[in-house]
């Protein structure tokens, strides 16, 4: 058969997202007869499978936020696809597998000498396995896929293609590569991973005012891509954000600085500073570090779900209000999966049955006061009761006499989520947490349905729910924790607390920050955004989105200036133009596309994850 005649699919980035889908074309195309009439083309500059973010070049300090047995790349029995289930090794599963290989490369083999299932693996680890499920992928493929080390800068149409339906019927696609040559294919997938921002309007006034100042600012981020070295030894630091990204700053300046964190004879971990650290005066909007993993095994806290919050619980097809309609039900999903695991783990703690709660709870909005009258009933302490708000605000509406409280007070939060999130006696927060993902798959649903209005995608679902999930069950691992309150008892970071506002003190010449929960003002001549770039479009540090955006290839959505955009997509992925129509085959998945942070994070096994789900719908969209 001609060239002219086959199907050619060019995914652009080999990512873990660009490779789960790749894995599922795959999959399809292994039981097809004619399968070689099939042309796949993976477009990436960085090592296919890990990609850049996951990439192994970068600090073995950093670590991943998820146990190892908890992360895979591979389908199983649970999944519900309609391609064939391939299964395969999750990390822990691969890692002790080729355990004795894998001692042999120098920078994994004092990481390996402690490594077990419940173990947070390094990001160079990952990387390896990562590399291997795609090498994995093509060599047991039913075709040939081309892998170009290149990124793609450019994306034409030709100039066939006929109106249909409110779409344009395209014709072949041609890739412009960096180098400059050009490929053409049929069909385009977008899945180039977290990508980066040009710096925004306020970004570049602060690098300026730091040039002018003689200061230090470092911008938004991803920690493997930034330079700490810049940051100076022994003197007051700002950083803004309490985040992940933080957690990876806080090992930056201190570990790798040459201090020790051991354990005393308590079992506590403290540690011994090197004095090449700076004085961290760490603050954020909620003034907490995320909470941190459950460190006991929550297979077991697993409610009967989705009870509540189901996409058929919205009938029509009229697009719906969050806040108004969503939100409740999700809400009421979250605290029936609590009481379902604190009648069934901890019966002890509660009056009545569970089938008498169950049968009234069912009956009541929640949030109501009829609620809350049914929960004082049958659940006597308010330790054993939930307060969604309270959740998402720990220090709402409190008041520090200056930095030295608040930091006692977040000193203090952080040993009470340590005790929490280790202590079986709280399984109820493990149920939340898988209440949690299934709310997540139900609001994915509800996207591919077309329910939810685009605006709402941005504001509701990819800022405020991701943002409360992010908090409450994408945390670090305990012993980041640890590390952060040992840094904190011995005065290298302090706690700016809730609130807290970073500004350029133009009369100074320096860098300032205060807490609204406080009065005392910190200021200092290095400022750190320990955050990841803001999502941006059509300032996108990603020359091909910046140019499909410039020509209305593309359309960004976004609640605010301050807010991150995402890619406008249908309820089947397919990327739509500023005039409303959809690009027929071309379609975008990701973190950076409007409603994909429902299936962004690496799967865990056994519970029938999104990311396969969508990978798999993807799959069938591309295929001829």
């Amino acid at each position: 058969m001609s060239s002219t005649q086959r199907h050619r699919i060019a995914i652009v980035g080999a990512g873990p997202r660009g490779t789960g889908v790749l894995e599922r074309l795959l999959a399809h195309l292994g039981g097809r007869e004619a399968a070689d009439t099939v042309e796949i083309h993976v477009f990436d500059p960085f090592p296919a499978g890990a990609g850049r973010i996951w990439r192994g070049s970068q600090p073995p300090l950093l670590w991943m936020n998820s146990v190892a047995a908890d992360v895979t790349m591979f389908t199983d029995d649970s999944t519900v696809v309609d391609g064939p289930v391939d299964p395969g090794p999750t990390l822990d599963e691969w890692v002790l597998g080729n355990i004795e290989t894998l001692r042999l490369d120098p920078e994994l083999t004092a990481e390996l000498e402690t490594f077990t299932s419940s173990s947070f693996a390094s990001r160079t680890l990952q990387s390896r396995y990562l590399e291997w499920v795609f090498a994995r992928t093509v060599t047991d493929a039913p075709i040939d896929v081309e892998v170009h080390r290149s990124a793609v800068v450019d994306i034409e149409d030709s100039q066939q293609g006929t109106q249909q339906q409110g779409t344009q019927q395209q014709g072949t696609q041609q890739l412009t590569l960096q180098d400059g040559s050009t490929l053409e294919v049929d069909v385009v997938l977008l899945a180039q991973g977290h990508p980066d921002a040009l710096p925004s309007a306020a970004e570049s006034y602060l690098h300026k005012f730091a040039d002018s100042h003689e200061l230090t600012y470092v911008g938004p981020g991803y920690t493997a891509d930034l330079d700490p070295d810049v940051v100076p030894e022994a003197e007051p630091i700002l950083v803004a954000g309490l985040g992940l990204a933080f957690v990876d700053w806080m090992v930056l300046l201190a570990e790798s600085r040459g201090g020790v964190f051991s354990r005393n004879s308590d079992g506590d971990l403290t540690y011994t500073p090197s004095g090449r650290e700076p004085l961290i005066y760490a603050g954020s909007r909620r003034g907490v570090p995320y909470h941190s993993k459950i460190g006991y095994d929550i297979a077991a806290a697993r409610p009967p779900l989705p009870k509540y919050f189901t996409a058929d619980a919205f009938p029509g097809d009229a697009l719906l209000d969050f806040r108004r309609d969503i939100w409740p039900l999700a809400a009421k999903e979250v605290a029936g999966a609590h009481f379902h695991e604190l009648f069934a783990s901890h019966s002890d703690r509660t009056n009545g049955s569970w089938e008498d709660f169950d049968s009234r709870f069912a009956e009541v909005p929640w949030g109501s006061a009829a609620s809350a009258a049914l929960v004082e009933e049958f659940v006597p302490k308010d330790d054993d009761r939930i307060d969604l708000e309270q959740i998402d605000r720990p220090l709402a509406g409190e008041h520090y006499e200056g930095i030295d409280d608040a930091t006692a007070r977040i000193i203090g939060y952080i040993d009470a989520d340590l005790a929490r999130r280790a202590d079986p006696r709280y399984s109820s927060d493990a149920a939340v947490f898988n209440a949690l993902l299934s709310v997540y798959m139900t609001t994915g649903e509800l996207l591919r349905r077309g329910r939810i209005p685009a605006e709402s995608v941005a504001t509701d679902i990819e800022g405020w729910l991701h943002s409360f999930f992010s908090f409450i069950a994408s945390g670090p691992p305990p012993q980041r924790l640890e590390q952060l309150r040992a840094l904190a008892s011995c005065g290298i970071i302090r706690f700016l607390g809730p609130d807290t506002t970073f500004s350029a003190d133009t009369t100074m010449g320096v860098f300032s920050a205060q807490s609204a929960a406080h009065e005392e003002t910190v200021t200092a001549r290095t400022l750190v955004d320990a955050r990841l770039p803001v999502a941006s479009i059509r300032a996108s540090g990603d020359a091909l989105l910046r140019s499909l955006h410039e020509r209305g290839e593309i359309v960004e959505i976004r609640a605010n200036e301050r807010s991150a955009a995402k890619i406008s997509v249908d309820g089947r992925s397919r990327i739509l133009r500023s005039d409303g129509t959809s690009h027929d085959r071309r379609y975008a998945v990701g973190p950076w596309v409007a409603g994909h942070n429902w299936s962004s994070a690496f799967p865990r096994p056994r519970i029938n994850a999104g990311f396969f789900r969508h990978n798999d719908a993807l799959a069938i969209e591309l295929l001829p």
